[in-house]
Parts: C-alpha cells; sequence; structure tokens
C-alpha cells in the first residue's frame, strides 16, 4: 500500500530536525551518559521540535548504540506492547535503569545507584575546589596528600580518569615549579608526573643554593662536612628539599 507522499515529506523533515538537534547515544554502559539523562535528553528534543508520538520510538532507538543497539534488537524490542513512548521508556529503564537499592550513604541509609553516584561525584568536586586552599608546601608532602585525599575519588567512570588526576596533580604545585613539568597526557601515570615534580623541586633548590653562594661569596671549603661552620643567614629561604617517597 503506497503512502501519503505529504505524510513521507513531513517524517522526512522530522528526521532531518532530530539529527539537527545532536540527540545523545547511548551505548548501555553509563559512562558517557547516565540512562535517565539519556531519556531526558530525547524528550527535551521530542517537546522543543514537536515530533510526534508516531515518530519517537523508531527516533529514539536510533540513538541505541554497541550493546544498547544489540539488546533493542534482539530483545528489547520485543518486549514493547505497544510502540509508545511510556512503554519504550519503561522498557529501557527495566534493562538499564537503576535498581530500587544502591550503596549505602554516610548515614547508612541505601538510595538510588544513581542519586549515590550524583552524591559521589559531588564530593569529589567539592574535594577538588578545596584542593588548592592549603598553605605553600613541599611537594613530598603534597604529593603525599594528593595519593591519600584525592586519588582514591576520582570517579573512574568519567571519561580519563587518569588524565583528570593529572591535571588535578600539575596544577596544585607552586608556578615556579608548575613550568617546568610536563603537560598531563594520557600515556603519563601519576607516579611518572610526581617523580618529575619532586626532581624538579630538587633542581630548583640546587639552583637556588648556588645562587645564594654566589651571592654572597660563601667559599666551597666552607659548605660541607669538615669545613667551617658560619653563620651566613638562611640557605635556602623557601622550605627544605622534601625526602623522596618509598
Amino acid at each position: 500500500m503506497d503512502m501519503d507522499p505529504a505524510r513521507i515529506n513531513a517524517d522526512r523533515a522530522t528526521v532531518v530536525v532530530f539529527y539537527g538537534s545532536r540527540p545523545l547515544l547511548y551505548d548501555g554502559t553509563g559512562r558517557s551518559v547516565t540512562v535517565s539523562a539519556w531519556l531526558y535528553d530525547m524528550e527535551m528534543i521530542f517537546y522543543t521540535c514537536h515530533i510526534e508520538d508516531r515518530s519517537q520510538v523508531s527516533l529514539a532507538s536510533r540513538c541505541l548504540i554497541a550493546d544498547a543497539r544489540l539488546w533493542w534488537m534482539t530483545y528489547g524490542e520485543q518486549q514493547m506492547p505497544s510502540r509508545t513512548w511510556a512503554h519504550f521508556r519503561a522498557v529501557v529503564l527495566a534493562q538499564y535503569g537503576p535498581i530500587p537499592m544502591g550503596g549505602p550513604d554516610d548515614d547508612g541509609q541505601y538510595r538510588d545507584p544513581e542519586i549515590y553516584r550524583d552524591m559521589h561525584y559531588r564530593r569529589y568536586q567539592s574535594f577538588v575546589a578545596d584542593w588548592y586552599a592549603y598553605p605553600q608546601e613541599s611537594t613530598g608532602h603534597y604529593c603525599c596528600r594528593f595519593q591519600e585525599v584525592i586519588l582514591p575519588y576520582i570517579p573512574q567512570d568519567m571519561p580519563h580518569p587518569q588524565l583528570q588526576a593529572l591535571v588535578i596533580l600539575r596544577n596544585g604545585v607552586p608556578p615556579r615549579i608548575r613550568r617546568f613539568v610536563k603537560e598531563p597526557t594520557i600515556e603519563r601515570t601519576v607516579e611518572n608526573m610526581m617523580d618529575d615534580i619532586l626532581q624538579v623541586e630538587v633542581t630548583a633548590h640546587m639552583a637556588q643554593a648556588d645562587a645564594f653562594m654566589n651571592e654572597h661569596q660563601v667559599p666551597v671549603d666552607d659548605v660541607g662536612i669538615g669545613g667551617p661552620q658560619h653563620e651566613v643567614g638562611p640557605r635556602f629561604p623557601e622550605d627544605p628539599i622534601p625526602a623522596m617517597p618509598l
């Protein structure tokens, strides 16, 4: 049976408008976008673009990729009692949505996993916001504090958590050291950057000590074991060289 040409043209225009809104894609893992956020994005596009009910399921299913696409083609579509958005939403949430009870919060209360994840992100963001408020400290102490305070709370389901850790680690060191530390890349590790930071500070202190001795004309024989002990003032105006971590 031939379809109405006007309806065909209207459906084509709907597809153009839908993809012009740059809809989110959902892969079934929730790493790039949660299922709730994806469904909300679909509904906002349907509302703002005035997409008819009969086209909503077809368009939304095209935005399922990877595992979610395979699930939809082999099993999910068969569960639909009718091709309505309400039934589509219910079937997708039943497969990928949050379970009724999730991990406990600080009060011991069990919450929806997506709410629990949101709480985790907010806690992580508050840690990062307070991270740079500490007074100046040695880089050795800074690196130890980073490992204990920040590193365990970086969400592992966010894109490139290792790179996020490197950015936070590098931004927290003093500017005089930061400018000599290599830029974060996906290939680098936290341990590599910590080694670089500590080495840069050691080199900076050695250069500072040489400049101090040259400025005050301190004889080389007077510096070190066995030489005369003279009170020539502080050799290191800033904090001492930190102990290398074991």
